[in-house]
């Protein structure tokens, strides 16, 4: 099979060193990722727009309306549920992605994308639990949410890429990821770096934008929420593929993949990941 230079190294992973492993791989399939964040960002605008208003949500940041604090909070652990949904749908995509992306194997994304449908039911499942857990854990005051967020990162790509059942891949996310809290911890890193970069961009379009449009504006209005669908779109796919490179990553580092790819290789018999599996083996 003809093969690339693979975008994901072959071995346990550093902190920075997964982190740009993730943008290697958000490149090598960035209309892909990109253009599938992009359409679930946008359809979580328009979803949240009524609900900001009906809680008095305040632009640019649809902050917390003092005066109606019981709706705007449960706007806001509605929000934080459709970003962990979305992650766990575009984690199936980069899930399916990373695999060649590892083994250095082109990938086109019509077949990625093909993959990603056939296990569309079970992926719906998986985002459905995702949904589920989120809210729930977020309206308690946030503090299980931070945990639960965690721990959940790698059930879309163990999905797509062990060919598992949903229900086995929230288990095995919550065992890789729970593994010392090594992942989560991880995970939750990622997740609040791009809320400060997201931040960062916000302020900027807003300064921007307030030089030609009044906050309160209909177009002011339009034009910040298209900036938050565009910048949650780069933060989405990015944190998606930080997912997927996190869950080959753990599976060298818990259970030898790296080792029995490069026996494989060596026997010359061929690779399929979802087989490679060393269950309960600590390798390294």
């Amino acid at each position: 099979m003809e093969e690339t230079r693979a975008v994901i190294p072959m071995r346990p992973l550093t902190f920075g060193e997964l982190l740009d492993a993730a943008v290697s791989l958000l490149r090598a399939q960035a209309p892909l990722l990109l253009g599938a964040a992009l359409v679930l960002a946008a359809c979580e605008q328009a979803l949240l727009f009524p609900l900001r208003s009906w809680s008095h949500m305040e632009l640019p940041f649809f902050w917390l309306s003092r005066s109606h604090i019981g709706e705007s909070w449960l706007v806001f652990c509605i929000g934080v549920t459709t970003e962990g949904t979305i992650l766990a749908l575009l984690g199936g995509l980069a899930g399916a992605a990373a695999g060649p992306g590892l083994l250095g194997r082109p990938a086109r994304a019509r077949g990625l994308l093909g993959q990603v449908l056939r296990r569309g039911p079970a992926l719906l499942v998986v985002a459905a639990v995702t949904a589920a857990l989120l809210l729930i854990t977020s309206l308690v005051a946030m503090l299980p949410w931070l945990l639960v967020f965690g721990l959940l990162g790698l059930a879309a790509p163990a999905l797509v890429v062990d060919r598992v059942g949903p229900w086995r891949a929230v288990g095995r996310s919550f065992k890789l990821a729970g593994r010392g809290l090594r992942g989560a911890a991880i995970r939750l890193g990622g997740y609040v770096s791009w809320v400060a970069i997201r931040t960062a961009l916000g302020l900027g379009g807003a300064a921007v934008l307030q030089i030609w449009v009044r906050n309160g504006e209909t177009a002011f209005t339009l034009a910040m929420i298209a900036i938050w669908a565009l910048v949650d779109a780069v933060a989405y796919a990015t944190l998606a593929c930080i997912d997927a490179v996190l869950y080959l990553e753990t599976r060298m580092r818990v259970e030898g993949l790296d080792v029995a790819i490069g026996r494989l290789r060596r026997l010359g018999r061929p690779i399929d990941l979802a087989s490679s599996v060393i269950l309960g083996t600590a390798v390294r």
